[in-house]
């Protein structure tokens, strides 16, 4: 699949990068479609119409690129492809308004070049050509005319269509962001995607109903963007791209981490210099908990690209979990440097400063996470905490509600790695759920979350207590069964602890799991035996 992002730079200034997306090519038989030239004024006219479309993009995307310098958020790239241009900006502002200034920009472009080419058609029409006596000189100002009405068409319809309230088109992001003034961003989130999707469809019947497969073809594309308002449509449709073309993205997204490092495995086999194959078997196996063996392919990873971001983002991970704190930060500040953009250096050194009790130096690295990735549940979930630290409850609930409307799993339930965050922090936790649980009492995840909390904070009884809870909700959570087999451990209920891991032999088929419970089970055995 990645013919499918391949473009090349025709120029850069200021350092944002101009590129061209092989899709442009299409223009050149599009053309000769639509103007079906027989003689040298038709292939003139063609290529003015195909240069003057791409020129009209660019400016258009040019207008956004503008706005963005103006309300001082960095561009790194415009890339136009045959439907149109992308603006790819460094991260969104903080301030819906300046959104809003961004998302209008390029439809005014457009409406100003129709008026242009509208002055253009009025100038040469009416006070040229009644003068011109020269037959050729007539012809080609004629075509110039017709060339001007037509670009004229094309500057008004790439202006209307864009400002449509659908996202991601620029209307949709108006839209987002007036609504995310009125009502904050979750619910801008859905009030858009409530907008938007009749007018896809309308669109969609329109083109059906035209044969308008241009318009098909761009309302499909639309729809798969707009999904990005909705995690759970994005993961599905994640879910089902990875499984046809990288099956071990798949398997991850699954969180069936043995079976992704068995393909990674293949990959490195294959490929042994590619470093991603390296990285992506670290992710894995440090989720499995497998430190030494994350370590080794980092390690691998950095000898062959020393200066990766994400290598450099993983080793300190990995610093972290041993809590060598200096040299956990150290790499990821490294990484900031390599990709000052990437919201996941900043989110990591807020943890790890978190941990250092350096609080205001932990917000600062949160909130400039939260500026280049608005939609990352954890950075809200680790500021929370700060605040609450910092005795700010109003603003800690209003992160935590935040990362709740982003999703609610991500929200209430940390992954393996991350449960250390929970140590010395229980009150915060307790506050946390509990406001959680007063408006969802049903929700499996928080009291999953809480037992999680609880059983790092060694109190074994009330994560019992929880998990129980949890359970009756979501029975067939191996995750669950595993939280409480370890917390039966801890009180010696060997008996009670091995029912629940043999339980997630039957629950789940996810390999690690049923590895690391087998082990379980061997000790509880040994233990047994020896008493």
């Amino acid at each position: 699949m990645n013919w499918l992002s391949w473009s090349w730079s025709f120029g850069r200034f200021r350092g944002v990068d101009f590129r061209f997306h092989f899709s442009i090519l299409f223009s050149i038989p599009a053309a000769y479609y639509l103007f079906r030239p027989l003689n040298i004024m038709d292939v003139v006219v063609a290529l003015l119409w195909v240069i003057g479309f791409i020129s009209c993009i660019f400016l258009h995307e040019l207008g956004h690129t503008l706005a963005a310098r103006l309300v001082g958020v960095e561009v790194k790239s415009i890339v136009i492809w045959l439907l149109g241009g992308f603006t790819n900006l460094s991260r969104r502002s903080e301030k819906p308004a300046y959104n809003l200034v961004i998302s209008a920009a390029g439809p005014l472009v457009n409406f100003f070049l129709a008026f242009l080419f509208v002055l253009f058609y009025i100038v040469v029409s009416v006070l040229f050509m009644p003068f011109i006596k020269n037959v050729q000189i007539f012809l080609w100002a004629q075509m110039l005319v017709n060339l001007s009405f037509s670009l004229t068409l094309v500057n008004l319809i790439l202006a209307v269509f864009n400002l449509f309230p659908i996202y991601p088109l620029d209307g949709g992001n108006i839209t987002h962001s007036i609504m995310e003034i009125f009502f904050g961003r979750t619910n801008a989130d859905l009030i858009t995607l409530i907008i938007g999707i009749p007018v896809l469809v309308a669109l969609f019947l329109f083109g059906v109903f035209t044969r308008d497969y241009l318009l098909l073809v761009s309302c499909v594309l639309i729809g798969f963007a707009m999904t990005t308002l909705n995690r759970s449509a994005l993961r599905w449709i994640n879910l089902k791209i990875n499984y046809f073309y990288r099956r071990a993205g798949y398997y991850y997204m699954l969180e069936d981490f043995e079976r992704a490092v068995q393909i990674y495995t293949r990959d490195i086999e294959r490929e042994p210099r590619q470093v991603n194959h390296y990285l992506a078997r670290s992710a894995c196996y440090l989720n499995m908990l497998q430190k030494e063996r994350a370590l080794a392919d980092v390690e691998r990873a950095l000898n062959l690209a020393p200066a990766h971001a994400i290598a450099l983002e993983l080793r300190g991970e990995i610093y972290a979990l041993d809590k060598d704190y200096d040299s956990a930060l150290d790499h990821f500040a490294r990484a900031q440097a390599v990709n000052p953009n990437w919201a996941v250096p900043y989110f990591d050194r807020g943890s790890v400063l978190l941990e250092k009790k350096e609080f205001l130096p932990a917000l600062s690295e949160l909130n400039k996470g939260s500026s280049l990735q608005p939609a990352y549940t954890l950075i809200y979930i680790i500021r929370s905490m700060i605040y609450f630290r910092l005795g700010n409850l109003d603003s800690a609930h209003k992160d935590q509600d935040t990362a709740l409307g982003l999703s609610e799993k991500d929200a209430l339930v940390m992954s393996e790695p991350n449960l250390q965050i929970y140590e010395s922090y229980l009150d915060w936790a307790e506050d946390y759920y509990a406001r959680v649980l007063l408006t969802r009492p049903n929700s499996g995840y928080a009291y999953q979350g809480r037992a999680d909390a609880y059983r790092v904070n060694n109190e074994y009884d009330k994560a019992i207590a929880d998990y129980t809870r949890a359970i009756a909700i979501n029975p067939r959570e191996a995750r669950l069964y595993l939280g409480r087999g370890k917390s039966y451990s801890a009180l010696n209920q060997m008996d009670k602890a091995r029912e629940d891991f043999q339980t997630i032999l039957t629950v789940t088929d996810k390999l690690h799991l049923k590895r690391q419970v087998e082990e379980l089970l061997k000790n509880i055995h040994h233990i047994m035996v020896v008493e």
